[in-house]
C-alpha cells in the first residue's frame, strides 16, 4: 500500500533520488523540469509534517547511500560491455554485492525515517 500512501521514508528516499537526477541531468544539459515538478510536489508533503533533527540526520545518510548506489551501478554498467574474463567477473560480482549492501542500507534508513515519523508499517523486504 506504500505507493498509494507512502510514508515519510519513501517520500524522503524519492527526494534524494530526484536531487541526484536533477544534478546529473542538469550537468549534462538535459531537461529536468519533470523531476523538479515532482520534487516540488513531494516537498509540499514533507513540509506538512513536523519532523525533527533525527529525521534530518537520516536524510543525509539516505542521500549519501543513494549517491553511492548510483555510482556503483554506473561502475557495473561500465563492466557490462567488456569482454568477459575471470577478473572482470570477479569485479562485477564485487560491485553487485556492494549494490545489494547499499540497497539493504537504503531500506533500513527508509524504515528508520518511517519509525521517526510514526509511519512504520514494517519492512517491505521481509
Amino acid at each position: 500500500m506504500r505507493l498509494v500512501n507512502p510514508g515519510v521514508g519513501e517520500v524522503t528516499d524519492r527526494l534524494t533520488i530526484l536531487a541526484l537526477k536533477i544534478l546529473h541531468r542538469g550537468a549534462e544539459g538535459k531537461p529536468t523540469k519533470h523531476f523538479e515538478d515532482e520534487r516540488n510536489a513531494l516537498l509540499v508533503q514533507i513540509r506538512a509534517r513536523t519532523l525533527n533533527g533525527s529525521w534530518f540526520e537520516q536524510v543525509l545518510q539516505l542521500g549519501a547511500t543513494n549517491a553511492a548506489t548510483w555510482y556503483a551501478e554506473d561502475a557495473l554498467r561500465a563492466l557490462r560491455d567488456a569482454r568477459p574474463t575471470d577478473d572482470l567477473l570477479q569485479q562485477a560480482g564485487t560491485v553487485a554485492f556492494r549494490i545489494q549492501e547499499l540497497n539493504d542500507q537504503r531500506a533500513a534508513v527508509v524504515e528508520t525515517i518511517n519509525k521517526l515519523a510514526g509511519d512504520h508499517t514494517g519492512s517491505e523486504k521481509t
